[in-house]
């Protein structure tokens, strides 16, 4: 089969064996795969010498495939992965908390990732598409349940809660869509006009750099949520423009440590929690009720998705989610173009 795997020119297609299916697996053939900011960070890093290729096994964790091989009776359907193997008998896993699962592996990172002709899974992190749903689309998923994972962190509750989302990119405009059904307003900032009209069409209220502290001070946001990460100094911002007794939800993931202002923490009662991918509520799989939302904004999933590339040209779909001068969003991979 093709797969792709990282080197030092960042990323390239080659051939490898098939495995037989182990025992309670299925077997996908990828027909979308997204590239999101990890894999970007970790495609900079490789061409930079920063990183080891053989520290990464293939990539991709937004995955989405037909049935090629399983277990007896399962259904022949188009599904989305969950891509986090947690152990599922550890104390974390058994009290709904597999993100702290100490026994985990992530496709992509450290088990083989969705951009290749096929994909291994067990069948419990199989998700089927609903209806409404169409098979380009589906990728759309994995990142769509970081979103109503933050969104679920940030425990909105209050009819007249303003939200600030930090940054535009495709987990910031999704929180957005998470978040504007349970708030009274929903900002987010947009460093490109691309960006901007997205947001506007999301009915979101778009932000520019310099408007973040006039907005923030008139509307005092009560959740404030980070979604850039990197090298970025968004930290300082939310805990700048968080309201008094606010809650910043961090969900982007910073290359290195940053300066955090405590005093203005204190003096603001702030509470300050992260969101790591997605765990487990009451009525189960928190991925699973991602994906059961999925027909209710297909529209808008369609939207964000602007390109797709066929796996031959990973490369270049790379190249372009590379390029800050392209007017993307979510790049996808999929076998067929």
């Amino acid at each position: 089969m093709w797969k792709t795997r990282w080197s030092p020119n960042g990323i390239e297609l080659v051939e490898g064996e098939i495995a037989p299916t182990p025992d309670g697996w299925a077997r996908l053939q990828v027909t979308g795969c997204g590239i999101c900011g990890s894999d970007l960070h970790i495609y900079r890093g490789m061409k930079a010498g920063e990183l080891t290729p053989s520290d990464y096994d293939v990539p991709g964790h937004e995955i989405a495939g037909t049935l090629v091989d399983g277990p007896p009776g399962l259904p022949d359907v188009v599904y989305v992965i969950e891509p986090w193997i947690s152990c599922n008998g550890c104390a974390h896993c058994l009290r709904g908390r597999p993100t702290l699962c100490q026994d985990s592996q992530l496709l992509g990172i450290n088990a083989q990732g969705g951009l290749a002709e096929y994909v291994d899974i067990p069948t419990r992190l199989l998700h089927p598409v609903p209806d409404g749903v169409s098979e380009s689309v589906a990728a759309m998923a994995e990142p769509w349940a970081v979103a109503v994972r933050t969104i679920h962190r940030a425990r909105l509750s209050e009819l007249d809660q303003r939200v600030l989302i930090l940054g535009g990119g495709t987990i910031g405009l999704l929180c957005g869509i998470a978040a504007r059904n349970r708030a009274a307003r929903v900002g987010i900032t947009c460093r490109y006009p691309h960006q901007t009209d997205l947001a506007l069409r999301f009915g979101l209220e778009p932000i520019q750099p310099d408007e973040l502290d006039d907005w923030a001070a008139e509307h005092e946001p009560g959740v404030v949520i980070e979604t850039v990460g990197g090298e970025a100094e968004t930290i300082g911002d939310a805990v700048r423009t968080a309201g008094p007794g606010g809650r910043i939800v961090v969900v982007g993931v910073f290359a290195t440590p940053r300066p955090t202002d405590y005093f203005s923490v204190i003096l603001k009662e702030l509470e300050i929690t992260g969101s790591f991918i997605y765990g487990r509520v009451r009525s189960g799989s928190e991925f699973r009720a991602a994906v059961d939302l999925m027909p209710r904004i297909a529209d808008e999933l369609q939207a964000l998705q602007t390109h797709h590339f066929p796996l031959t040209n990973v490369a270049e779909a790379f190249a372009t989610v590379d390029d800050k001068t392209s007017p993307t969003v979510k790049v996808t991979i999929g076998t067929n173009s």
